[in-house]
């Protein structure tokens, strides 16, 4: 199979890789405009000219990505890499001769730049002028590759090193455009992640996914390690605090169980909540997962996920799973091989479509990825730098403090985080909230009631007991009355499960709100925890 058919019209899923990366690049349907702020990486807007050949001239946008995927390894020569579902095309010409078709085209790529110094004004690029009939590959692959023995037709474009020793393109082989580099408008500094949205409800919900290295791979795989490392030190790091888990006694390798879930009472009467989920790989059916996650992520306020970026499938995969609700400030940390290259507008179209104040998608959003590979063995830390940091509002950090304590060599960067509100002089006011947890069987009902609330808008909200998956309740709100168990007072479904959520409870007048939790599974004791906050 030549390299061309691997990657033409889309890039089919392929084999895994250390760090791996990209899964198809659909073309954006607006041009995107996405800041990000890192500690070490700088936005820059790359614009040259670029030129193909091939054998056909269908979809040249496809094949101009193709082509394009291979500033992926180009760029990681220079510690950085391009934002390439951001790509922006224009001016794309076909003509023939000989039976061969030039595509060119003018290209505007976003890069994160490992450097906040001696930035560039210019870049050579060096490309692949024709990728159909595979002689690049066969011609360049081992002089011009970072790890010739790993090197596949699937995987040439994440290792091309066109600039080193021993990597002499011959004239026609590749496509040689001189990029004019300018810094991008949109580079950002001091932003919080929204404290004051993750503790609204007074706790914070996190759901840490780990990915195996291997399928199949038990202890002294490196993912599974990672795994273990990680619960390990959560459970070190909150023991002080009162912290229980699910299993009640955490096995010496929890790997073996795999979904563990801590609880942690801190002093100040806020909680923690984590599920630590182990998984082989996140591409493909895995319906187990799918269920567990989609249940997990409508209440978490920081999503984790560490593991192979599986040349962008696995990242692709994550953008498609899970439920949200509307309202709801989520961070997300994709912790694998150059999930900024991959990351595309997936997550954000699907928030958008659930606020009508949100049509960017990233108000109640932000995405932490790496421009560089990320190690499994550096897992652990990175992800429990972004757990401590939220863990502790009273000494809030901004990304770039969180990012000083993860491995420099993953260049992590957050995108989303330019309509951030929060800021080292937020006053925390006093607001109104309330906490309830119990069970209920099907057709059971418990109610609960406030006491006169001030006007103003209420979030009422449920989510399932994390610790005891599969349930399914209902609940419903009414103002001034106990609601009946109709449509009129339930709350919005995000699941079939117990995650439901009314978002803006409004009291134009001083006024009791009555709720309750129904259960709508038979045969299932439904674990619910309702969350009520004043807006």
């Amino acid at each position: 199979m030549s390299q061309f058919s691997r990657f033409f019209p889309l890039f089919p899923a392929v084999a895994l890789l250390l760090g791996g990366c990209v899964a198809p690049i659909e073309e954006p349907t607006e041009e995107l405009e996405e800041p990000f702020s890192s500690d070490i990486a700088t936005l820059m807007n790359f614009e040259f000219d670029g030129e193909l050949a091939s054998s056909t001239n269908a979809n040249p946008a496809g094949q101009i990505r193709a082509q394009l995927l291979y500033t992926v390894g180009h760029l990681n020569a220079n510690n950085s890499v391009a934002r390439l579902g951001n790509l922006t095309l224009t001016g794309v010409t076909t003509t023939s001769a000989a039976g061969v078709y030039r595509i060119k085209y003018h290209a505007k790529l976003p890069v994160a730049w490992g450097s906040k110094a001696n930035l560039p004004a210019s870049y050579a690029l060096a490309l692949p002028m024709r990728l159909d009939d595979g002689k690049f590959f066969d011609t360049y692959a081992r002089r011009c590759s970072d790890e010739p023995g790993s090197t596949t037709t699937a995987n040439f474009w994440y290792h091309y090193r066109p600039r080193q020793q021993g990597c002499a393109l011959a004239t026609g082989a590749a496509m040689t455009s001189t990029a004019r580099v300018t810094v991008s408008t949109q580079n950002t500094v001091a932003k919080y992640p929204e404290y004051q949205r993750v503790w609204e409800d007074d706790e914070l919900a996190v759901v840490a996914v780990f990915g195996k290295y291997e399928v199949g791979g038990g202890v002294g795989d490196a993912g599974v390690d990672a795994y273990n490392e990680f619960i390990s030190t959560m459970n070190a790091e909150f023991s002080r605090s009162g912290v229980t888990t699910t299993p009640a006694a955490l096995p010496a390798t929890p790997s073996t169980v795999g979904d563990v879930t801590f609880k942690v009472a801190l002093p100040n009467g806020r909680s923690i909540t984590l599920v630590a989920l182990l998984v082989d790989v996140l591409s493909g059916e895995n319906p187990t997962f799918d269920r567990r996650y989609a249940e997990l992520t409508p209440g978490a306020d920081l999503i984790i996920y560490s593991g192979h970026a599986g040349l962008g499938a696995n990242v692709r995969s994550l953008a498609n799973k899970g439920r949200f609700f509307p309202g709801k400030y989520q961070a997300f940390f994709i912790n694998g091989c150059d999930t900024e290259a991959y990351v595309d507008n997936t997550l954000a179209t699907r928030r958008a479509a659930l606020n009508a104040d949100d049509p960017s998608g990233t108000k109640y959003m932000d995405i932490v990825t790496n421009v560089m590979p990320a190690y499994f063995v550096s897992m652990p830390n990175a992800s429990m730098q972004l757990v401590r940091a939220l863990a502790n509002p009273a000494t809030p950090k901004t990304y770039n403090a969180i990012f000083k304590g993860i491995d420099p060599s993953q260049v992590v960067v957050v995108n989303g985080e330019q309509d951030n509100t929060f800021n080292a002089s937020y006053t925390w006011p006093a607001k109104w909230r309330s906490r309830q947890a119990g069970t209920v069987s099907k057709g059971q009902t418990v109610s609960y009631s406030t006491e006169i609330l001030p006007a103003g808008s209420y979030v009422f909200t449920m989510t399932p007991d994390v610790a005891a998956p599969g349930g399914d309740a209902d609940l419903h709100v009414r103002v001034g009355d106990a609601p009946t168990l109709t449509s009129t007072y339930k709350c919005p479904s995000y699941l079939y499960n117990s995650n439901e959520r009314c978002s803006a409870v409004t009291l134009s007048a001083p006024a009791r709100i009555f709720y309750s939790a129904t259960g709508d599974k038979t045969g299932v004791s439904s674990g619910y925890v309702i969350r009520a906050f004043a807006r």
